[in-house]
This record gives structure tokens, sequence and C-alpha cells, in this order.
């Protein structure tokens, strides 16, 4: 026989990831018609380094939900953007005398094209970028009335001063006395900053964990802050971040800046360079500065500081909602209301004290000023575990372990990127990467194709091993179970395990293959949508519906269990539900295709897992 030619990823992805956005695949409605589901991952901060392997595994993981859920009739929410105001920028931006509105762009323009690349289902009408004025507008409309309410005030605070980034932290981002940001020490300073009351709201951030599904951990480590928590330091002396829109009058006082005139947009500068004496790079700019008091229009002074990164990152899944066309109104109720609260919310433990603290915070001040629906923003919390480099060390640019996404993606496709990371290890489990594996979840891929071309006939399902229709519905029923446990590394081997029955069988029928495809589509969107179509399927295989097991198939009185000799698929038998091991080996032994490969060689070990698997390990030397 021929060699059938293995799948071209770098024509076949970038083919239909056009399709997609040609025909708005994932561009999501908000009509009421359908169930909905609010999918969120968190919006990555973007750096000059580009998108790291993490993200895809977080992101790969909803993206995987996001799509079960639209095969099962939901009208599913799953955005993407930028939380682009923070250090970074600005301290490249001292660097390099670019601005950082200017690196801003640039970054962001490069996550886009790597995500794009990666087949994500984002709705990308939907995008948004806390540093767009349109953005921070609403994030200084937000903190007038945190003001308005008591819950925003200005005091003379000790604070964590960070004498090489120039800039006070809050308790949450001092680890081990030193800076989280560059770790250096810092030091002891009493200063006047803009403070948010989240005391006044610790006894409802702990009695309403109890509403949310979180896992055990995240709420312990919650309860564990709410009880050293302090009022959070929420102003900045840098220039990357939103205008805090307050003006000191010697006469008024603190003044609020009239919505009308919403939002003070950052003024163009040269020189982004923090002041030793603690002040911000705006303190210079007395163009900027110098203005009328909106109450009795005598001469006065913007504030000078600027809200924390976490700000813009701490309302972010309302903006998702909310925005039309490249404007937002956060007054939308009816939006609001229909898709909040965030139906599933993955990220990483490193925000549980942090980001998520701050958001259900900022939610609740919302929810009391009857701006949004419920009392909790997540009604479910999820993580990943970390990826680690392949000897176990955490990755890093100073280490040199990073590993970059673009390179993997052009070697071997994005969708092998994808079925790898989700099959690399339990989900919530840290992992070192290993490149054998993203050559294994290649080379699964290419049997994938392979099997199309060179068995799938249109055959009546009578004419195959009854076994074979037991097991496909066994694994619709596994893959089902296993995405919505996030077990998805469990979820990948049983399709391995069905594509290696497919591949002992003589032929398989085209609806059996098309079942396969189906389950791995969420997974390997590209792949399984070009194999879709070459099948006569004219829609795409993601607007298909979820499949069901056919219940009547199953006998729960018999169990389909492989049989392996080596680690390789040689057969499979039905048995009696929890026969014995002593059973099960000797029916195995007594198939002919075993026998084939035993070949009286003497059986090292058997590997017996009841009521799915046998695995003979022999000396293959043996002659």
């Amino acid at each position: 026989m021929a060699k059938v030619k293995i799948y071209n990823h770098q024509k076949i992805e970038p083919k239909w990831q056009k399709v997609w956005e040609q025909k708005n695949l994932y561009h999501v409605s908000d009509s009421r018609r359908k169930k909905k589901f609010y999918g969120l991952v968190e919006f990555p901060y973007p750096s000059g380094e580009g998108l790291h392997v993490g993200h895809i595994r977080s992101y790969t993981a909803m993206d995987v939900i996001a799509r079960k859920r639209r095969a099962e009739g939901y009208e599913v929410l799953y955005p993407m953007g930028w939380d682009a105001f923070g250090l970074p920028t600005e301290n490249y931006a001292l660097k390099t005398g670019l601005s950082p509105a200017v690196i801003t762009r640039r970054n962001t323009n490069r996550y886009r094209k790597q995500l794009k690349a990666l087949g994500f289902s984002f709705d990308w009408s939907r995008e948004i970028n806390t540093t767009d004025p349109d953005y921070y507008k609403w994030t200084q409309w937000m903190f007038l009335q945190f003001y308005k309410y008591g819950l925003a005030y200005k005091a003379k605070v000790p604070i964590n001063w960070c004498p090489k980034d120039k800039i006070g932290l809050a308790n949450e981002e001092v680890v081990n006395g030193k800076c989280e940001r560059c770790g250096t020490a810092v030091e002891p300073r009493d200063k006047e900053q803009w403070m948010l009351a989240i005391t006044k709201y610790a006894d409802r951030l702990d009695k309403d964990l109890d509403l949310v599904d979180y896992p055990e951990s995240v709420k312990t480590q919650q309860r564990h802050w709410i009880t050293n928590l302090h009022d959070w330091v929420f102003s900045r002396q840098r220039y990357w971040g939103e205008p805090i829109p307050i003006i000191h009058c010697e006469k008024c006082g603190l003044v609020p800046v009239p919505g009308k005139d919403l939002p003070i947009k950052l003024p163009k500068v040269k020189n982004y360079q923090p002041t030793d004496t603690g002040e911000s790079p705006l303190a210079n700019i007395e163009s900027w500065i110098n203005v009328r008091c909106p109450q009795c229009g005598g001469s006065a002074k913007r504030e000078t500081d600027v809200m924390p990164n976490w700000a813009g990152s701490s309302w972010y899944y309302l903006a998702y909602v909310v925005k039309k066309s490249k404007s937002y109104n956060l007054k939308a109720t009816n939006l609001l209301k229909h898709w909040l609260p965030v139906d599933w919310y993955n990220g990483g433990m490193e925000h549980t004290t942090l980001h998520l603290l701050y958001s259900r915070f900022w939610h609740k001040v919302l929810y009391d000023l009857k701006l949004v629906p419920g009392k909790e923003p997540y009604q479910k919390r999820t993580s990943q575990g970390l990826i680690l480099a392949k000897n176990g060390e955490k990755m890093s640019k100073s280490r040199g372990n990073v590993i970059n996404p673009d390179d993997i993606v052009h070697r071997f496709g994005a969708d092998t990127l994808r079925v790898y990371e989700m099959f690399m290890g339990p989900f919530g489990q840290a992992i070192a990467w290993n490149e054998d594996g993203l050559v294994g979840s290649r080379r699964f891929l290419e049997r994938v194709s392979r099997l199309a071309k060179e068995k799938v006939k249109n055959v009546a399902i009578k004419a195959l091993p009854m076994s074979l229709e037991l097991l496909v519905n066994q694994t619709i029923q596994k893959v089902s179970e296993d995405i919505e446990a996030m077990k998805f590394n469990t979820a990948i081997s049983a399709l391995m395990i069905l594509l290696n029955d497919f591949e002992i069988t003589p032929v398989v029928s085209i609806k059996f293959f098309k079942t396969f495809l189906k389950l791995l589509s969420p997974f390997a969107p590209h792949l399984t949508d070009d194999l879709w179509r070459n099948l006569g399927e004219k829609r795409s295989i993601h607007l298909s519906p979820w499949l069901r097991a056919d219940c009547q198939k199953f006998n729960y009185e018999t169990v389909a269990i492989v049989v392996q000799v080596n680690g390789r698929l040689r057969d499979s038998l039905i048995l009696p539900i929890n026969s014995a091991k002593e059973t099960a080996v000797n029916a195995a032994k007594e198939r002919a295709k075993v026998k084939i490969w035993l070949n009286d060689k003497p059986i090292q070990k058997t590997i017996f897992i009841p009521n799915r698997l046998i695995n003979f390990v022999v000396d293959n030397k043996v002659e």
C-alpha cells in the first residue's frame, strides 16, 4: 500500500481560521432564545515576550468547554482582552524612550495574532483593553461612586515603598518583605494614599463564599486574607495607569471630576521617570495639572496619583457584556441580567488573594448601588497547574527556559499543542514540559488523518464488531463526563483507545468516524473540521450538535475490555462486568489476535484494570 501523506498543518490551520472568521462562527448574540453560558479566562498582561505555554493551558481548557457548550445548544460568551496598564510597560518605556501606548499597541497586536493562530473560539468583537480611554472612563466613573459613598478616601498611612520601582505597594504585593515584581527589599514610608474601604465588606466577602462553587483551597486562602485584611492601597505614583478623577481645590478641598468630563485622559509626556520624593511623573506636567475647580471656578490642581493595575481587571467581566462597537454602557442592565454571573471562570492560583478578592469586593459595591444583579460575579472558579521547564524549574526569561509557542505552532501545529497541553497531566497539577509528549500528540493526530484516508468507508454498523459499537458509546459518555470534570487527559486517553480499536478493525463506518471527530473537535478544531468537510459535510463540525451515548447500546451486565501487548492495542473483548482477573486474562489469551503477539513468549507481567484494560508485558528478545 502506498504511504499516506501526513496532514499539512501549515496549510490546514490558517485555512480554517480564515473561514471561521469570515463566517463569524464564534460571534455571540445577546438574544435570549438560547440558554446562556459565560466562560471566562483571566485576560493577559501583554508583555513584550508574548504568550507563554501557561496561558495556552488555561485558554485551551476553557475553549474545550466553550465548544462543547455551543454544541449543546447554548449561546456562549467566550471573550478576550488585555489587562494592559502596569509597571513593566512603563519601565520598558523608560529604557527605550517609546510611549507606553505605542508599546501596548505593539504587544497586543502580537498577542492577538498568537491567540488567533491557536484557533481559540473567542468572540473578537468583544475585545477590550483597559488602557482604552473609552474603557477607563468607566473605571474612573466607578471610582467616583466609591468616593461618593465613602468607600474611597485619602489618608496618610504606612506603605511598602519599593526603592527600585519607586512605587508604593499594597500588602498583597509584598512577598517575604520584597517587591513581588522586582524582588527588591521594600522600605516602610508614611505617605498620603488613596484607599478603598474593603474592610467594610469583610464579613460579606467571607459569608458569601458559601454561595459559589470555588475549590476549598481557594475559599480557605480568601478567608485567611480576610481575617490581616487592611483597606486597599489604591494609588500608585506612576504614569501608566488610570488617572484618579479628583481635583484639589484650596477653597473646596477634594472635588470629584464631573461625569460629563470623563475620561480624564493621560497626557503625552517625554519623561516617564518617577521621582525620588514619591510623586508621580504626572506632577511635572503643569499644563495637565492646572485646572479650574468644577465647584467654585477657582484655580485648582488635578490628582497626580494613578490607580493600580488591579482597577481595570476588577470589572472587566462586565465590560465584555456591555461592549458595543467601541463604547461601553455599564447601565445596560438588561444585558447584565442576561449574562451574569460568569458561569465558569478559570485562572491561576496566584490570583486567589489579589485579583479574585478585589473583583468580588468591587462587584459587591456595584450590587449595593443596584448596578449589577447578584451578590457574586463568578459562580464557579477553577485553576490550572503551572507548566514547568523540563527540569522541573519554574519557567522564566532570566533562566532561559521559556517555551515559545510560535515555534511549536510552526513545527507541530496548533492542534498538536492544544492536544498536548490537555493530555500532559491532570489539569490542576503542575507538570514539567516534555517535547516527547508533544511528538506523541502529533503522531496521534497523524494517525487520525491516516485512518480517514485508509479505512473510513460507508458501511453498515451491523457489519462491525458489537464490541466496537459498545466502545464508541462508552467513549461518548467518558469524554463528555471528563470535559465537565476538567479531566482532559483521560478524555484524550479514551479517544486514543477508540482510535486503537479503529486501527485494528478492517473498516470503520463513516458514522463512527464522525462521532470520533466530534468528540475530538474541541481539542483539535482545525484537523477535525477539515476531515469533517472531506466526508461531504457542508457546515462546520463546530456547528454540529454534541453527542449523547445511546443507553440502549449499553449492556450493563457486560463491558468492553481493551487488550494490549507491551502497551500496544491488539484486541478487545466483551466480558461480564466485574469479571475476576483470572477470568479476564485467560479469555484474552485465547483471542486469536492476542496469540499472534504473545507467540508463546514468556509473560513478564500482566497489568489488569477491572472493566477497562489488560496489558501483557512480554520479552520481545526471546525467539
